[in-house]
């Protein structure tokens, strides 16, 4: 095979990769037709940007963690057995095969799973600090047709929705006194200001809306105001081609609410259950009661939740995090393929999914954990601030 087809051969099964994560966890992806043309290595600034975008909607649904999905996995080994091929076409006789180290970083993929021999670690994943933020400006950007957006298809290709964006004041524009550039982030140096170039920008806020915004800038307010690309028009013309939205956002982050953590005992049998089900689907699905009135304090929508299981003188424990309930969980469960439990009952369902896991420890590591969650099979109890934040400590350092 040569190197155009194993390249196409590649493409593809990136591609399906793509549209099985979007399919299964309801993310919104058109896969088209790729246009490149010569030698094709197998992805490019079109499949990264297609490939930025899932992983922006599945953080936005708190989902950090898809390997533990066995038919993804397969997909995965699927692709690195493509990746041996070419290394064995290419190795000298007698070679060494070695994956290149930043593989599944370069096409954001991570290592196939291995859940059953007990050794999947993920990074930790905790939210950065959240701001409230309001929309004060939606508006095309102008000018496109006259940078590099226009000329270079690369540019055009490497775009897509919610792209963070820079906004540059240009004082010494003579065109017009309130000019501010629209810049993706990535390319602005923003403690180096004066050395950006504005031939490297996508174009400029229109002149009839761009005056609030350089006397905000010129105020210093820079850092409260943040921009995003909300739509991509390929055919419109340049005027229409490409809209963005800016924000303001609070000077202070939003207070947290009671961020304890959650936890639940399980035995050896439930244990098992747990388990297979997040190999077999990546996430779980249960149903607790929350309308007993024995039964008060269970988790919300993006509530964290520990589920521990005893093993002898080791514990094991996920952190997992709730990404649906209520009727939000029939929705997830539909778009996945499910038929949602529609028992008629005092309980409420709930969908979780892994945050980091799953983790062996020593017990006499998590003796600060106390005794009093011994026998908890619903996570109506929580962990008291400190340990809470003891054990999110732990985590972070694991």
């Amino acid at each position: 095979m040569n190197d155009m087809d194993r390249g196409k051969e590649k493409c593809e099964i990136l591609k399906n990769i793509r549209t099985y994560v979007a399919e299964k966890y309801g993310l919104e992806y058109a896969s088209t037709e790729c246009s490149h043309k010569g030698d094709c290595p197998g992805t490019c600034p079109k499949c990264d940007a297609e490939l930025a975008d899932l992983q922006r909607q599945l953080e936005e649904q708190g989902i950090t963690d898809i390997s533990q999905d066995k038919a993804l996995s397969d997909m995965v080994k699927n692709y690195i057995n493509t990746l041996h091929q070419d290394e064995d076409e290419q190795r000298p006789l007698g070679g060494d095969p070695a994956l290149p180290d930043d593989i599944f970083r370069t096409e954001g993929m991570p290592e196939p799973p291995t859940l059953l021999d007990g050794e999947i670690t993920m990074p930790p994943i905790f939210p950065e600090p959240e701001y409230e933020r309001k929309v004060i400006l939606e508006c095309p950007v102008a000018g496109i047709g006259f940078h590099d957006i226009n000329d270079i298809n690369d540019i055009w290709d490497e775009l897509y929705e919610g792209a963070k964006l820079a906004l540059v004041r240009e004082p010494k524009n003579k065109y017009d006194k309130n000019a501010v550039a629209v810049v993706l982030a990535d390319d602005y140096d923003e403690n180096d200001p004066e050395d950006f170039d504005f031939d490297f920008i996508l174009g400029y806020i229109p002149r009839n809306n761009n005056a609030a915004i350089a006397a905000m800038l010129d105020m210093g307010w820079k850092d409260m105001l943040e921009a995003e690309i909300t739509e991509l028009k390929d055919h419109a013309p340049y005027s229409d081609k490409l809209h963005i939205a800016v924000y303001i956002r609070s000077k202070e982050p939003v207070l947290p609410k009671d961020d304890r953590l959650h936890i639940i005992d399980f035995d050896d049998e439930d244990w098992e259950a747990f388990t297979e089900e997040l190999w077999q689907k990546g996430y779980t699905y249960r149903r607790w009661g929350k309308l007993l009135p024995d039964v008060t304090d269970l988790p919300e929508e993006g509530d964290m939740v520990v589920f521990i299981h005893t093993e002898d003188d080791k514990k094991a424990l996920y952190l997992m995090k709730v990404i649906a309930e209520g009727d939000e969980q029939t929705h997830f469960l539909l778009s996945h393929g499910e038929n949602p439990n529609d028992s008629v009952d005092d309980c409420c369902p709930y969908v979780l999914t892994v945050i980091k896991g799953p983790i062996t420890l020593p017990s006499d590591e998590l003796v600060f954990l106390g005794t009093q969650w011994e026998g908890h099979c619903r996570p109506d109890f929580k962990l008291e601030k400190e340990v809470s934040d003891k054990l999110l400590t732990l985590l972070r350092e694991l």
